[in-house]
C-alpha cells in the first residue's frame, strides 16, 4: 500500500476539474497493469456535479481491497477534515 494515494484536482472554477490530469492518473494505472504489478483495481467515477456514475472492482483478494480504501479514507479526513 505504499502507493495509495489522495490526489487532488485543481483545475479551472469553470469546469471544476482538470481533465488532463485525470487522463495521466488513468495512463499511469493502465501502464502498471500492462506491466503486471497489478492485482486488482477499483474505480469510483465522479460527475461534474459530485454523483456517482460508476463503481467498479475487479475481484481478487476484496479484503485487501477494503483495507487500502479504508487508508485512503483515513488519509483523506486527516488531509482535507481535520487539517481545518
Amino acid at each position: 500500500m505504499s502507493e495509495l494515494k489522495v490526489v487532488s484536482f485543481s483545475g479551472n472554477v469553470q469546469s471544476g476539474h482538470d481533465n488532463q490530469k485525470v487522463i495521466r492518473l488513468l495512463e499511469e494505472a493502465l501502464q502498471m497493469a500492462r506491466q503486471g504489478r497489478c492485482h486488482s483495481l477499483a474505480v469510483i467515477m465522479l460527475s461534474n456535479d459530485g454523483g456517482a456514475i460508476h463503481c467498479w472492482h475487479s475481484g481478487g483478494r476484496p479484503y485487501v481491497m477494503v483495507g487500502a480504501i479504508e487508508a485512503l479514507k483515513a488519509d483523506f479526513i486527516r488531509t482535507y477534515i481535520e487539517a481545518r
